[in-house]
């Protein structure tokens, strides 16, 4: 993961949340993991001949906050982090609609015991438009900004069985 790049050279820089999201993938996905083991955390890799063309992480989320909290029968999970390779950016999102697609089956295939269905959560930096519009086709809805989440967006998708 430590050579995973994700960030498109953007004179002057890189967006922040794009430079914290390879920042992760490269020195704390694992650290991040262990501390999420009570979680159930999955980082899934998808690989090609250059190397890691995307990854993301998803583990079960157990919020605090009532706003948060599925109705009965649902489960809960929230899609950490989700990267494309900066090889693969700039290409109409396809690569990222695949890794997207895969998350929320994943989502659904964990959460067993949720015999309704799941939430499938995603935070967005508010600027980050292309992230935004991918979650819109894929039939997430803005949700809420919370203060303590900074400058993070809460998209939602309800994904029934």
């Amino acid at each position: 993961m430590a050579g995973f790049i994700c960030t498109l050279p953007s004179p002057p820089r890189a967006p922040n949340w794009e430079k914290s999201v390879q920042t992760f993938f490269q020195n704390e996905v694992w650290q991040k993991l262990r501390q999420l083991s009570d979680a159930d955390p999955h980082l899934r890799v998808a690989e090609d001949e250059a190397g890691i063309a995307a990854a993301y992480t998803l583990s079960r989320w157990d919020s605090v906050f009532e706003e948060y909290s599925p109705a009965q029968g649902y489960g809960n999970r929230l899609i950490g982090y989700l990267a494309i390779a900066a090889r693969y950016r700039c290409r109409g999102g396809a690569l990222a609609d695949e890794a997207l697609s895969d998350a929320l089956y994943t989502a659904l295939d964990v959460e067993k015991d949720a015999d309704r269905g799941v939430l499938v959560w995603g935070k967005v930096h508010r600027k980050n438009k292309a992230s935004k519009r991918m979650l819109t086709r894929h039939r997430f809805r803005y949700e809420m900004r919370v203060d303590d989440d900074a400058y993070l967006e809460h998209w939602v998708r309800k994904i029934d069985r």
